[in-house]
């Protein structure tokens, strides 16, 4: 992809940070100023780019020369970053700048004190997990990211996603919370629920590394699943056959062994078996065990 920035600006060196700059290395987006308190971070994406990167000691010297300006830091210093580079950018023409936070949660409107200054505000979230810098290198890229802000940004959010082959979504601000809370649900809940499965192998005697190995391929599969067909369809298990006497069995061995998990395992069920009524094959009545409501 032609370049589009002259320069492009990168305050925080987490994991998003540094992958995204490393992706718009790669990309040709070759003039990139970043900015970290941890000498560390900043060494570690040396190593991933071959080539000279503007490394600036405070975030406001990054953004002089920058055209598009990443605030790539947590979310709780988000609004400090953008008060501080709104009072403390000396000689800087804020006008036409592009801003953009990653944060999934927060919108535009964080970045105020700076499109107080007639720079030009979004936010620019990947909806995608990232626990590692070499993990975030390979998944962003690919990935679904969503805007919200000023409609100027917008073209420019474009380019960035493209470079990435990425795809854009559009959200309205009012929306992020519940756009976040379903990312939650998607990625941060299902980490738990495995670690509630692993749990429960490990009290049959398999170890916890063995039972993580051994339900792999299974949540695989039902991944599968889910890329072909709705969740409904995709929807395997003894709720989906009518079979209330496992499901009570799961219950009384959950009893005896996790008690703590019983309450989640009535709520999930009860899920289900919602799901499976979409497919006309079971009704709350095929399972007292679960004391559904009608």
């Amino acid at each position: 992809m032609t370049q589009n920035f002259k320069s492009i600006a990168i305050v925080g060196l987490g994991r998003v940070g540094t992958a995204l700059a490393v992706l718009l290395w790669r990309q040709g987006f070759r003039r990139l100023r970043v900015c970290d308190p941890n000498p560390a971070k900043v060494k570690a994406l040396e190593g991933w780019i071959d080539g000279p990167v503007t490394v600036c000691p405070t975030p406001s010297e990054t953004v002089v020369g920058a055209e598009l300006v990443f605030l790539a830091v947590q979310d709780r210093y988000i609004a400090d970053v953008a008060d501080n580079l709104a009072e403390f950018v000396p000689g800087t023409d804020m006008a036409g700048l592009f801003f953009a936070h990653l944060s999934g949660s927060l919108t535009s409107a964080v970045l105020q004190p700076l499109a107080a200054l007639d720079a030009i505000t979004f936010s620019l979230h990947p909806l995608q997990s990232v626990a590692d810098v070499e993990g975030g290198v390979k998944v962003l890229a690919g990935s679904y990211f969503s805007f919200e802000g000023d409609e100027q940004a917008f073209p420019v959010a474009e380019r960035v996603v493209a470079a990435l082959s990425g795809n854009l979504v559009r959200l309205a601000a009012a929306d992020k919370v519940l756009y976040h809370a379903a990312a939650v649900v998607s990625s941060n809940f299902f980490i738990a629920l495995e670690e509630m499965a692993i749990t429960m192998m490990t009290g049959i005697g398999v170890d916890a590394d063995t039972a993580r190995r051994m339900l792999l391929p299974l949540i695989r599969g039902s991944f599968e699943n889910l890329e072909r067909v709705s969740p409904a369809e995709a929807l395997t298990g003894p709720i989906v056959r009518g079979d209330d006497q496992t499901v009570a069995a799961h219950l009384t061995a959950l009893q005896e062994k996790f008690p703590d998990y019983l309450k989640a395992y009535r709520l999930l069920a009860g899920l289900n078996v919602d799901l499976a009524k979409r497919k006309g094959v079971v009704s709350d009545a095929d399972f007292p065990s679960l004391n559904l409501e009608p």
